[in-house]
């Protein structure tokens, strides 16, 4: 029993280390560092604060070709920034982008087994080397973002926890995004769910871990990632987007993780059934273990694995000698 017990502990430290930053997140207070009203909407129109963040939008898509319904989103962002540049980064470009800039994530660039793991990644490097503002292409622009310029670094804060990679800016070279571009070889992992392996490795969730990790060193004033919150972001008079239909890189699995958020009482109780089997299977184990004499067969081969290893072997030409001859004792007498 013991021993299962033991187990139980390693596998439940060994979760606890592998999920802390994501607990972590539950905690977080996003409205620390939340952009604010006044900041965003001034009452007489003017900012208080010169732009810092380059006038640069940069937009993804696999070609140039970019699909009818985000085609008035994608124009609005362009017409309302005519002194902004525009970049659209097709995945021609971005590969050659990496390859030309940052050759040694280009062998983890061409491993990602999804394509939305490279739309994902190229805009952490675009942020990171030009700065500017990123804008998913289901993110159709409703006012100008000069506001969001006056700040080193802005994500927007998702629910039910965390922030998104929709939307977010930066001046180049911030620590955050520099971060974010360091870790992405290591965070390169096969969850095995689809859903699961883009979130934790290069989407959402991946970027959430990241700013957790990067605020809990304590970040000066010059390297904060503000937040902008949600009613900032869409569905609001001041809001900054209108959402159009995406996520086309959601799988089956996909929906149904969502089916189970929207289902959570279900899913928690089934998550309880199925540890209860766990349970009640090891508990089958722990008497089949004493009823076969399971534990002292176990304890019978750990002595003899222990007495081969300590016992020391005898030289062929000492093999007529007694074993505990004491020579001195025995010419005295």
């Amino acid at each position: 029993m013991k021993y299962i017990l033991y187990g139980h502990a390693a596998v439940i430290l060994f979760l606890f280390y592998l999920s802390f930053d994501l607990i972590s997140l539950i905690f977080d207070d996003s409205f620390a560092d939340a952009l604010l009203d006044i900041e965003l909407n001034p009452v007489d129109g003017k900012l208080d604060k010169s732009p810092i963040i380059p006038k640069i939008i940069h937009q993804t898509y696999k070609t140039e070709e970019i699909p009818e319904p985000w085609q008035p989103g994608q124009q609005a962002c362009v017409d309302l920034h005519p002194d902004y540049q525009y970049i659209l980064w097709t995945d021609e470009m971005a590969r050659d982008f990496i390859a030309e800039e940052y050759p040694w994530f280009l062998k983890t660039w061409d491993a990602y087994p999804y394509p939305i793991q490279r739309a994902d990644a190229i805009r952490y490097f675009a942020l990171a080397h030009y700065g500017g503002i990123y804008i998913d292409l289901d993110d159709g622009c409703m006012r100008t973002l000069d506001p969001l310029l006056t700040v080193p670094a802005f994500v927007r804060e998702t629910a039910p926890t965390g922030i998104s990679n929709d939307v977010m800016g930066s001046v180049p070279g911030h620590l955050f995004f520099l971060k974010v571009i360091d870790n992405l070889k290591k965070y390169q992992r096969n969850w095995l769910v689809p859903y699961i392996t883009i979130m934790f490795s290069t989407g959402p969730l991946f970027l959430s871990v990241m700013l957790i990790q990067y605020k809990r060193k304590g970040v000066p004033e010059a390297g904060k990632v503000r937040i902008l919150l949600p009613d900032d972001y869409k569905t609001h008079e001041n809001s900054f987007f209108s959402i159009a239909p995406g996520s086309s890189w959601h799988l089956d699995d996909a929906k149904l993780i969502k089916s189970l958020a929207n289902h959570i009482g279900l899913a928690v109780f089934g998550g309880f059934v199925i540890a209860g089997l766990v349970f009640l299977l090891e508990w089958w184990f722990y008497q089949w273990c004493i009823r076969t004499n399971f534990t002292k067969f176990f304890d019978r081969l750990a002595t003899k694995l222990r007495l081969k290893t300590y016992t020391k072997k005898r030289s062929r030409k000492d093999s007529n000698i007694p074993v505990n001859i004491d020579f001195e004792k025995e010419e005295a007498v």
